[in-house]
């Protein structure tokens, strides 16, 4: 099994370093084809912090606190909520949640046209509660805090930082809410922690590989195959 965890650890990792996102999106269920979400999660959350750690050192001169700060302070609170959840569901009732967010967050993207509204404190705060939510259930933090910056049109470089900083501030939170919840013991995530330079080899490969492809038909596509990789995940769940 450790091979088949490096393999696709490595494969979501080329995907995020490429496209610039969809780690958890593509190792999770492609992961809890072999082991049990319960798992799979923690593995996923303690693994990607490489990538996302890779991204923000690129970008930390463009962050800017307050345009983030209500949402990570709401989803630092909320991942032990999502945490909770992970370990009251039964592992089909997660890979049911899995596939559809997978599925629904695959699908937004693709829809290029995202209306616009403005930055409120009010719109941060439920952005970040339910990527609080759904980073400590799923580790799916990305997708409501992607959809609101994109929504306000947050600079590119600025949008990088502050999500990378989000990403590494959930994950760090959820470490401690997994052992609190049961869920893993520290020992655990210290052995999960094996699967890092997996992830962190792959992001290297994405970006470089990024350099030489065109990265929007590519994205596309994998976006297509997620879509499906949810829908296909949700099913055999029900089954």
């Amino acid at each position: 099994m450790l091979y088949s965890v490096v393999a696709i650890t490595f494969l979501a990792g080329t995907l995020q370093g490429f496209s610039g996102f969809g780690y958890s999106l593509l190792a999770l269920p492609l992961l809890c084809v072999f082991v049990p979400a319960r798992w799979a999660v923690p593995v996923i959350a303690v693994s990607s912090l490489s990538l996302n750690v890779m991204v923000f050192t690129t970008s930390r001169r463009n962050l800017n606190l307050k345009g983030f700060l209500p949402m990570a302070v709401a989803g630092v609170v909320f991942t032990p909520a999502g945490a909770w959840l992970l370990g009251y569901f039964s592992d089909s009732t997660v890979r049911v949640i899995i596939g559809a967010i997978v599925a629904g967050a695959s699908a937004l993207s693709l829809y290029t046209h995202i209306p616009t509204i403005k930055r409120t404190a009010f719109g941060m705060t439920a952005a970040g509660v339910l990527s609080g939510i759904f980073n400590g259930l799923t580790t799916f933090s990305g997708p409501p805090a992607v959809i609101y910056l994109s929504a306000v049109r947050a600079e590119k470089n600025s949008f990088r930082a502050n999500l990378s900083a989000f990403f590494i501030l959930l994950t760090i939170a959820s470490i401690p809410s997994f052992i609190g919840a049961g869920i893993a013991s520290a020992s655990d995530l210290l052995q999960a922690a094996v699967y890092i330079p997996g992830a962190a080899a792959g992001g290297v490969a994405g970006i470089l590989i990024s350099k030489k492809v065109d990265s929007s038909s590519y994205r596309k596509a994998v976006l297509v195959i997620l879509s499906l990789l949810g829908v296909l995940g949700a099913l055999q769940a029900l089954v």
